[in-house]
């Protein structure tokens, strides 16, 4: 009987092991992305809100090996700019872990775009946080963006939801 009840728990043990290792390997993988949302700007003058969808390019998502339910993903995007962050996997959520990364906010006639190439740029350090949920072939994320203009503090930053859609390819 002891062995039984032994056999039964180490039968457990590694079905819950590989049942975590699964879901990690399930998000694992390449995806195209856009980023989207709203960023407002204040200054001694006041606030502007800005709405961008110019962002967009590739995600890889791959296994953390450090961590049992851990993620590295690289945002690759079309205009040249990368940067890395950790997630972990907490029941059927992805964690973001905070991160700081740089970006352009263009002013153009009308039509504001974060990190594309035109003029004149203004480049913001940016730290990070979030939460998604897989769906499907798609990772939806939202971001939680603060930060300020490099060159002059006064400028602030506050992105309080940003959306990235990523659609495994």
């Amino acid at each position: 009987m002891k062995k039984i009840l032994i056999s039964a728990c180490v039968l457990l043990t590694a079905f819950l092991l590989t049942t975590c290792n699964r879901d990690v390997n399930n998000l694992t993988g390449d995806y195209s992305y856009k980023l989207s949302g709203t960023v407002i700007l204040t200054d001694a003058d006041g606030e502007e809100t800005h709405h961008f969808i110019h962002r967009n390019g590739q995600m890889n998502v791959l296994k953390d090996k450090s961590r049992k339910s851990g993620l590295v993903i690289t945002m690759n995007e079309m205009n040249g700019g990368c940067y890395t962050l950790l997630a972990e996997i907490q029941g059927d959520t992805i964690v973001l872990q905070p991160h700081q990364f740089s970006t352009t906010l263009l002013s153009t006639e009308g039509l504001p775009s974060i990190g594309q190439d035109d003029s004149p740029t203004m480049v913001y350090q940016i730290s990070a946080s979030g939460s998604g949920r897989p769906n499907d072939q798609m990772l939806i994320l939202r971001e939680h963006w603060t930060g300020g203009q490099s060159g002059d503090p006064s400028v602030r930053l506050l992105a309080p939801e940003i959306t990235i859609l990523a659609e495994k390819n």
